[in-house]
């Protein structure tokens, strides 16, 4: 690669790019450039770049179209399509594909709807992926157009939009978290720039995500054996049953044995009873009834554990929520929390001695000023620490989500209120829905649950607004 660098600039240095051209609609694009030389007057070189999988390459042309050089060299043996040698002319990728622009060939293909089908489209149309051909398909049920009519005016579009995840030149996700941008570069540069911080954020704060995960596969398989162990357990009254048999019949003259089948007087049906051949029916019936109070005592104790469990488990899916979105200080914040939890260890960590102001968000809305958690030290503070009894609280019904506080001396208005739900709709795991309820109610009616971690409270005398976070948005 360094020797092919060194021939780009000595061909390159000095050149103008005059045209940039994408060939067959394909994931190949094709650089012209113009260059002035004093010994051959000028001169014009092309740059292709072909980005299709284990076969990309990057191949430098001279005026005829052919090869001066390229990353990767193969002969006509290695590729049955066509050799890729120095001075052979440049032969284009073999692309079989429908254009997307050919509405004739598209409505002639696709005129019997039995062919229409995501993976068919992706086999028979150039550029079009699986996640395009997903949308297509989706939407092309309420279309009256043909085919080929239909896909040229959808690739017509040009919105270009980013989720959380992904990104395309114009709307075909299912979800109301979006950004939209003026041009495919700011777009571009926007997830790359955030991809890379996010990395940077989680190898930097590496133990902190381990130590979540960890925990929550724990606290996950721990509760499975839990349940598993009440459910044998829950079967302490057939011990109890037995042992009243066995005192029912002691008036029997039974010889020592290793079971014996008696009438069960609870279904009149009989059953047969194992016995510990050394002992009397009355010793073995007590041996049944101290099984039956042991047994009992387990469940109590397995009810118990898988509450705590249960409670451990949703702290874990909480912080594993919180840390999806986090920033750097927010991840600070988690850190300190599991540390003084006892989760997480610290070698090099050392408690402030001045308490520092928790990083939530702030925004003001006609004179209200309204508070925004992201953790469970954001949200303890602006709804335990700042907030006052007659301010108002919000957070989404029923799901994991940041706790909004707003302030301003019972003066709340329509705008205010349906800003506040709107904070607390997008900064929840329900934020992808197109309807989401959002409860809230005066500070003085929240309480803290003893013995849970976290954030968690309960209320009461809510009423919930209904939010569509990307209508709003």
């Amino acid at each position: 690669v360094s020797n092919f660098c060194m021939l780009l600039r000595k061909y390159l240095v000095g050149a103008f790019i005059s045209d940039i051209k994408q060939l067959d609609n394909d994931r190949v694009i094709k650089f012209s450039f113009d260059k002035k030389d004093d010994l051959t007057g000028n001169t014009v070189i092309y740059l292709i770049i072909e980005l299709i999988g284990r076969f990309s390459n990057l191949l430098l042309l001279d005026e005829d179209m052919r090869l001066i050089d390229a990353i990767k060299q193969m002969s006509i043996l290695e590729n049955n399509q066509r050799g890729i040698m120095r001075g052979l002319e440049y032969i284009p990728l073999r692309n079989d594909k429908i254009s997307p622009y050919d509405t004739d060939k598209l409505n002639n293909f696709f005129s019997n709807n039995e062919n229409l089908y995501e993976k068919n489209l992706v086999e028979h149309i150039s550029g079009i992926s699986p996640s395009f051909a997903k949308y297509l398909i989706r939407k092309y049920m309420d279309s009256n157009e043909d085919f080929g009519n239909f896909l040229y005016h959808e690739i017509s579009k040009f919105d270009p939009v980013l989720t959380t995840s992904d990104f395309y030149f114009f709307n075909i996700f299912d979800t109301n978290s979006l950004e939209h941008f003026n041009t495919l570069s700011s777009l571009l540069n926007t997830y790359y720039k955030r991809n890379a911080e996010a990395k940077i954020l989680k190898d930097n704060n590496q133990k902190v995500y381990q130590c979540v995960s960890s925990n929550l596969k724990r606290v996950t398989k721990k509760l499975i054996n839990l349940n598993n162990d009440l459910s044998k357990d829950l079967n302490s009254d057939e011990l109890r049953i037995k042992g009243e048999i066995l005192l029912a019949n002691l008036y029997q003259d039974v010889p020592r044995t290793s079971s014996i089948t008696l009438k069960n007087f609870y279904d009149d049906k009989e059953i047969t009873i194992s016995l510990d051949p050394s002992k009397s029916l009355k010793d073995n019936a007590n041996i049944y009834f101290k099984k039956y109070r042991k047994a009992k005592n387990a469940v109590e104790h397995l009810n118990e554990q898988i509450r705590i469990t249960t409670d451990e488990k949703e702290y874990f899916e909480l912080i594993d929520y919180q840390l999806k979105s986090a920033s750097l200080k927010d991840i600070q914040e988690i850190k300190e929390e599991l540390i003084q939890s006892g989760y997480l260890r610290d070698k090099t960590y050392r408690p402030s001695k001045k308490k520092q102001k928790p990083n939530f968000k702030e925004y003001k809305v006609n004179g209200c000023r309204i508070l925004v958690g992201k953790n469970n030290i954001q949200n303890d503070y602006i709804t335990n620490t700042i907030a006052r009894k007659e301010d108002l609280w919000f957070h989404v019904k029923d799901a994991h989500g940041s706790h909004v506080v707003v302030s301003g001396d019972n003066k709340y208005d329509e705008e205010v209120i349906r800003f506040a739900s709107i904070q607390a709709a997008i900064n929840s795991e329900a934020h992808d829905s197109s309807s989401v309820p959002v409860d809230y109610t005066l500070i003085k009616y929240i309480k803290k649950i003893p013995g849970k971690k976290g954030s968690n409270v309960s209320y009461t005398h809510q009423k919930t607004i209904y939010i569509d976070p990307k209508r709003e948005d």
